[in-house]
């Protein structure tokens, strides 16, 4: 498992990129793109491996057992870490391999899962990420930032898809994660966000004003405070 509190700095460095972009243009026509690398997608795609990519993954595998003396969990474990460090520095392209290869060794590592469900939802693709972390959240665990990092995505996809539902789930959600860690600051941050896309700026600015007194406030997004700060001065 990520250790406490690497997903969430992992996932906010680009929280105000991803609202203004994949959020709030849903709606916006897209030229076509061409098919991405299925070493870029969660589990490969899940599209079948050619020759080559298969003799890849052979010869990774035979090395990795011969390295972790086939301790297949263990050896998905440590590579879904340095995956989630990757994530940490930006690499989201090489994080990704490095959960996919993770989850070749052990299809029920639930790091592996989550670190890809965390980059999809960096990349908007929030159906995805939210498909990933439900699968996830069963083999997770009791975990506050797990929660967090999943409530923060099912907001994002609420307010890209204009679904209430998800919206209100989302504030449940933050709510609950709350109660259970007041100083859990992204926590706070994230919900403030949410409110903000919403328009409830006095309602954005109180949990910001919570997250400023938690342990974390070094973490706070100063752009995402500048531009709440411009809808409605704080009080």
């Amino acid at each position: 498992m990520p250790q406490p509190r690497q997903p969430r700095r992992a996932v906010t460095a680009l929280i105000l990129s991803i609202l203004l972009t994949a959020c709030l243009c849903a709606c916006a026509a897209k030229p076509q793109t061409p098919p991405e690398d299925p070493d870029s997608l969660p589990k490969y795609g899940l599209l079948p491996r050619n020759a080559a990519q298969r003799a890849a993954d052979d010869a990774f595998i035979t090395e990795t057992d011969q390295e972790f003396h086939g301790d297949r969990k263990k050896a998905a474990a440590d590579i879904a870490g340095r995956g989630w460090y990757l994530l940490h520095q930006g690499d989201a392209a090489t994080a990704m391999k490095r959960f996919n290869q993770a989850w070749l060794l052990d299809p029920e590592n639930g790091s592996a899962l989550w670190g890809m469900a965390a980059l999809r939802g960096q990349a908007g693709k929030f159906t995805e990420a939210l498909a990933l972390f439900a699968e996830a959240e069963q083999l997770v665990g009791d975990d506050v930032d797990f929660m967090a990092d999943q409530a923060k995505t099912i907001g994002f996809a609420g307010l890209q898809q204009k679904d209430d539902g998800l919206i209100d789930t989302a504030l449940t959600r933050f709510s609950y994660i709350n109660d259970r860690a007041p100083e859990n600051t992204l926590n706070l941050q994230n919900w403030a966000i949410v409110l903000y896309f919403l328009g409830n700026y006095g309602e954005a600015w109180e949990k910001i004003g919570l997250a400023m007194a938690t342990p974390g406030k070094d973490q706070l997004n100063a752009e995402f405070i500048s531009k709440l700060q411009s809808k409605m001065p704080r009080q």
